[in-house]
């Protein structure tokens, strides 16, 4: 197999991407760039130069709908999520180039070997009232540290190496503490059950019923990338690459809530991925 450099894994997820937004596009779904791929639509036009992955987020119904019918169109892509992978490993879906093998030396070997691909999160809402807001994103939180605890492996913590923090050291030092604790507490768990559990909590308030929405399936931003559901009421096209995909027309608001002053990068030393992957092309397989 050929290893892939980083531009060859942009360019990979980029196609990949065009395929899911024609599908998308041709069969009523709707997808939104989300978290650091809508941030690098706006600030860069296009990936953040050190970023090495994709993120699309759909409303509910339409993740629903995208993972029973994008299966089988054709040979190289596949979407798998809980929905229709019953040993998968996230609270999250994923379409993944079936041409390519990735490992993600931070899974469990038994999920570690997977494909290139690009993340899909289902947006939910979040519930209206303050105090129940607080207790469904600490039980969300709960299950979702018990879900990465239990499919990760002792393998240090990056998260906060690409940020604007100055002690970045020393965060990704104490959260590599508490991720090795969590795993030695939680490691038996069956990670499938406590993802079902996450899913069918998220979805007890439904995208477009409260005032706010968000991501409320992941566990890395406390506060699920939450946004006003009128940021996500209308799509506007954004320039990426050599492309163009939807994102929120209220995309101010929900960087600003998510990253702060969005359109002032990290200090150049903190200019890295924060994952570790490998990846390689199969022998016999186009890049194209």
């Amino acid at each position: 197999m050929k290893e892939l450099s980083v531009n060859d894994m942009k360019s990979l997820e980029l196609e990949l991407l065009k395929n899911v937004a024609t599908f998308c596009d041709d069969n009523n779904i709707r997808y939104y760039l989300c978290g650091g791929s809508l941030l690098g639509a706006v600030r860069h036009q296009g990936f953040i130069p050190w970023d090495d992955d994709m993120d699309i987020a759909m409303p509910r119904p339409d993740y629903e709908r995208f993972l029973e019918t994008y299966n089988h169109q054709n040979q190289r892509y596949e979407v798998n999520g809980i929905e229709n992978n019953h040993s998968w490993h996230s609270t999250f879906a994923r379409v993944e180039d079936k041409y390519t093998i990735l490992y993600e030396g931070t899974l469990k070997k038994k999920y570690w070997e997977r494909h290139v691909f690009v993340d899909v999160f289902p947006l939910d809402g979040i519930p209206d009232d303050p105090k129940e807001e607080t207790h469904f994103m600490n039980r969300q939180n709960i299950l979702g540290i018990i879900t990465n605890a239990s499919a990760f492996r002792f393998h240090p913590s990056r998260h906060y190496s690409d940020s604007k923090e100055s002690n970045v050291s020393l965060r990704n030092f104490v959260r590599t503490f508490f991720k090795y604790l969590a795993i030695f507490m939680f490691s038996g768990v069956n990670t499938q059950k406590i993802i079902r559990m996450v899913n069918e909590n998220a979805k007890k308030y439904k995208f477009g019923e409260t005032k706010s929405v968000g991501i409320t399936v992941s566990v890395w931003n406390r506060h699920f990338e939450k946004s006003s559901s009128a940021s996500f009421a209308e799509r506007i096209k954004f320039k990426f690459e050599d492309s163009e995909f939807w994102g929120p027309k209220g995309y101010d608001e929900y960087l600003t809530k998510t990253y702060g002053d969005y359109m002032t990068p990290p200090p150049e030393r903190n200019r890295v991925t924060h994952h570790s992957f490998k990846a390689f092309l199969i022998d016999g397989k186009e890049k194209g």
